[in-house]
This record gives C-alpha cells, sequence and structure tokens, in this order.
C-alpha cells in the first residue's frame, strides 16, 4: 500500500464508523454466542462481572449523559433476571443510535415545527418493546405508541425501572406519560371504509414508524404504509422468504445458490431500492446476521416536491 493509499484508508476508517466498531470485541468475543450471532438465550443477569462492567460501558457510550439508562436496565437484570436478553439488548441500543440519530435531524429543522407537535412514532410489532420504551424516553415530548398481538410480561418490568431510575420531563406527569401499548395486528390498519375504531394502527401524514426484525411481508407493508400516509421510516428486515419480492436467489439444483448473509443483504437492497427508500444502515453485524434497516422520509419527499412546483 502507498503512502497516499494508507492515508486514504485512515481518512476512511476515521469517517466511515469507526467509533461504532468500537464495540465489535465486546459482541464478538465477550458476550455468549452461536455460530454468527449473539446467543438469544443469554441473559444480562447471568453474565459474569467483568462482562457487565463492558456492557455498563458500552451503554454509556451509547447513550452519553444518560447513567440512569444503566441503572434500570441493571435493575431489570437483578430483580427480573430472565427478562432481559443480551442480543435484544445489544441490538435495540445499536438500532436506536442509528435512528435516533435520523430523528434527532428530522425534528431540529425548522420546516417540521407543526410536524413535531403532531407527530406520533409507532414501534410496530415491538415483542419486548424496550425499543419503543428507548425512544420516548430520548423524545419526551413526542407520542409513541408500541403495538403487538400480544403484551409481554417484560413490558410491564420495563417501565417499572424507567419510572424508578428515568429523569421526568417538565411537561409529563410521570417518565413514560408519552408512551402507550396497544394490542392488535398491525396489517389491519385504517382505511377510509373502515371505521376508525377497528384498528390499533391508525397512522397520519408526519408520523414515524419503526419496525425491528420485521419478518417477510411485514417489512415491506410498513414501507408501503409510509408512503401512502407520507411517514418517516425505519425498519430492519428478518426474514425475506424466497420470491417475496419477486426475485429468486436460488436455483431447483442448488448450484448457483448464495450465502445467508449475501442472501439477505441482496435481498433488503432491492426491497429498499423497489420502493425508493433513502438510506441502507448496518448495525455490527456480530450482533444479529439481521443488521441492515432501511431508512426513508416521505413526507420530507412530498413537502419538498411541493414546493419544487
Amino acid at each position: 500500500m502507498t503512502g497516499d493509499e494508507d492515508t486514504t484508508q485512515q481518512t476512511l476508517l476515521r469517517k466511515g464508523g469507526k467509533r461504532r466498531r468500537n464495540f465489535d470485541n465486546l459482541f464478538s468475543t465477550v458476550l455468549p454466542r452461536t455460530a454468527n450471532a449473539i446467543d438469544s438465550n443469554s441473559m444480562l443477569a447471568d453474565l459474569p462481572n467483568s462482562a457487565k462492567e463492558q456492557i455498563k460501558s458500552y451503554i454509556l457510550n451509547r447513550s452519553p449523559g444518560s447513567a440512569e439508562i444503566v441503572d434500570a436496565l441493571f435493575w431489570i437484570a437483578t430483580n427480573y433476571p430472565k427478562q432481559l436478553r443480551t442480543k435484544e439488548l445489544s441490538e435495540t441500543i445499536e438500532s436506536i443510535t442509528l435512528i435516533g440519530a435520523k430523528l434527532n435531524h428530522l425534528l431540529a429543522s425548522s420546516s417540521n415545527t407543526e410536524r413535531k407537535k403532531n407527530m406520533t412514532i409507532y414501534d410496530l410489532a415491538c415483542g419486548h418493546g424496550l425499543v419503543g420504551i428507548l425512544v420516548a424516553y430520548r423524545f419526551p415530548d413526542i407520542k409513541v405508541v408500541c403495538i403487538d398481538k400480544e403484551r409481554r410480561s417484560c413490558w410491564s418490568t420495563y417501565i417499572d425501572a424507567f419510572e424508578r431510575y428515568g429523569e421526568k420531563s417538565k411537561d409529563n406527569d410521570t417518565v413514560m406519560s408519552n408512551l402507550e401499548f396497544r394490542e392488535g395486528d398491525i396489517m389491519n390498519k385504517f382505511t377510509p371504509t373502515l371505521s376508525p375504531n377497528t384498528s390499533c394502527f391508525q397512522p397520519k401524514i408526519g408520523d414515524y414508524l419503526i419496525c425491528i426484525h420485521g419478518c417477510n411481508d411485514l417489512s415491506p407493508f410498513i414501507i408501503q404504509t409510509a408512503i401512502e400516509y407520507q411517514c418517516g421510516y425505519a425498519v430492519m428486515p428478518c426474514c425475506l422468504r424466497e420470491n417475496l419480492l419477486g426475485v429468486s436467489t436460488s436455483s431447483s439444483n442448488h448450484n448457483w445458490g448464495m450465502d445467508d448473509t449475501c442472501r439477505y443483504s441482496l435481498q433488503v437492497g432491492y426491497l429498499a431500492g423497489k420502493y425508493g427508500c433513502d438510506k441502507i444502515v448496518s448495525i455490527s453485524k456480530y450482533i444479529t446476521n439481521r443488521y441492515l434497516i432501511i431508512i426513508g422520509d416521505w413526507y420530507d419527499k412530498a413537502n419538498n416536491n411541493i414546493m419544487k412546483n
């Protein structure tokens, strides 16, 4: 490598996510693993003290100035040791770091003042609900709605932890005043032909839709919904079955197939391109083999087109 090439490489490292790679060693060697991801059965409570201290440093790094988040999460691990998995915690915090940066930029824009007043952020197919809880805590002036077919028992634990240790916004009665949970099927969303009370999911123009690990039809459904209602969105696809998007990645005699990582990357790229998404970002591949997030904002696009016309 020449001197010029070496300088270019170092510049790319500085600009291209070097900070994000600081914790790859934590994900790849410290936390319990399966073949290609953090072990989904590994609990924060069961880690040795040395690993717990590294997790605390990691959370503080991702949430600067918010040591109370560490207190809340470790209170959960201590009092409910079977309710906080290391893989779910890591992928949630990494995802929120990226999505939160986008939301910060969006909400800081002077052109989005009215949007901020009326916006709802949805955590769709929320599962354990920690994504929505952390978003609600980070943006206390924005309404956040978590939706899933069933509310898990850990939801109440997580809320209790943040009410105990979180800092209350001056305009809210409780720490989690801006957060709501709804049970239901988001794919039965409101349509003009139905009563508004028939659906748990009623997006409006300017809302923001988040879905971490949306399986198969769910990811394209959420992006289509964002287009239809002029919403922002951040979608991390999980399983995308063969031919779901009209593209085959295997053959009948299996002699020109590809490995799972390549197949997943191609499908996510095709999904993003098909719907004109803005960007694809990545959390650490050492956390999960489903590590890509598709991000876009159809509200911004629609308003820019109006201004141009």
